[in-house]
């Protein structure tokens, strides 16, 4: 089975949730950041996980974009998705409020797999509102490990 992994990744959490999972995976495995390059055809791939962030309550817009586009391509395909997000118990309700309900349904998998905060790939801006709201003194990692272990287990397990 031939896998895509799909993702936004802002500051770097979700990037790095993609190689650890990458990790995992057997066979042949394509990654491919929607903040810096256009997937080509998807019709190729068996299996299709995809990953962001949530911010304010938003999955960044580029996936949303992407998932509105190829909307019926995808519902032929096992898609997954894994989110990072600070308020874990409401991933599975933000991306309820920004995919399509009927792909929704019909995800294999959603996972949650934790969040960091990133100082240093934070503007100026960013640095300061986020220091100043949530009173972060430096940057610190809170993924989930297990969530990432399940998301390549489940996919290799699919790929038998």
């Amino acid at each position: 089975m031939s896998i895509l992994i799909l993702y936004g990744s802002e500051y770097g959490a979700t990037e790095k949730c993609v190689q650890l999972i990458m990790k995992h995976l057997r066979g042949k495995v394509d990654a491919i950041n929607l903040n810096q390059t256009k997937p080509g055809n998807i019709d190729n791939y068996d299996i299709i996980l995809i990953g962001g962030g949530i911010y304010a309550g938003k999955l960044q817009s580029n996936i949303v974009k992407f998932v509105e586009a190829n909307e019926e391509c995808l519902r032929s395909k096992k898609v997954g998705m894994f989110i990072c997000c600070k308020e874990g118990e409401k991933a599975v309700e933000y991306v309820k409020a920004n995919i399509p309900n009927r792909l929704v349904n019909d995800l294999f998998m959603l996972e949650h797999t934790g969040y960091e905060i990133n100082l240093e790939r934070m503007n100026r801006l960013e640095k300061f509102l986020i220091k100043s709201i949530f009173k972060i003194k430096e940057s610190y990692s809170q993924l989930n490990y297990d969530a990432i272990n399940r998301i390549g287990n489940k996919i290799n397990e699919m790929d038998r």
